[in-house]
């Protein structure tokens, strides 16, 4: 069996989050791989940033949280500080 085939009855019974993580860290890999093998001058391209930003997208879709999570994790009002401003 080869590896790719090995990470997919893996992640085929994961749950739909764990297979997202997976899917982001592979993504992760894949850039961090890319940067390595490629000079300086081909990253500093329009494309080549159009291409890794493209890559990335979504990766925190589920998991990112909204300003108002962020504000209330850290204990933040967010309807007392609206009204004084």
């Amino acid at each position: 069996m080869i590896i790719a085939e090995q990470i997919y009855a893996i992640v085929k019974g994961l749950p739909e989050a764990q297979a997202k993580e997976v899917l982001s860290f592979a993504e992760f890999i894949l850039v961090k791989h890319l940067r390595t093998h490629q000079s300086a001058q081909t990253l500093d391209t329009p494309a080549a940033w159009k291409e890794l930003v493209d890559s990335l997208a979504g990766a925190w879709e589920d998991d990112f949280p909204s300003l108002e999570e962020i504000r209330t994790a850290s204990g933040q009002d967010i309807l007392r500080e609206s009204l004084t401003n």
